[in-house]
């Protein structure tokens, strides 16, 4: 038996990929914690690596975002310490990289 998703045929697919780039941290900004916000919902991802028992996360994150196409804002906690806030040129269905900033 061979199982086929056509969600996207069905309807249309929002989501947004996140490549996190550490400068102080690691240099896959292992630790950090991603929020996006859109259309009200906030939704959070942990970047740690792992996702169950002997296997690996998929690097970059993702994020489904359902029904919803306008991004708001990221933010960005790193293991550094240092906090994120991206708001401006933000859109759906793109793999999104961000840099750490220095200061």
């Amino acid at each position: 038996m061979v199982l086929i998703s056509d969600l996207a045929q069905q309807k249309k697919i929002h989501w947004l990929k996140v490549v996190l780039v550490g400068t102080k941290s690691n240099r896959n900004g292992l630790g950090a914690t991603v929020r996006v916000h859109s259309g009200g919902q906030t939704y959070t991802r942990y970047n740690d690596g792992k996702s169950g028992y002997l296997s690996q996360s998929v690097l970059p994150l993702y994020f489904g975002l359902g029904d919803i196409s306008k991004i708001d804002s990221i933010e960005v906690a790193w293991p550094s310490g240092r906090k994120q806030v991206l708001s401006k040129g933000l859109t759906d269905n793109q793999t999104l990289k961000i840099t750490e900033p220095d200061k």
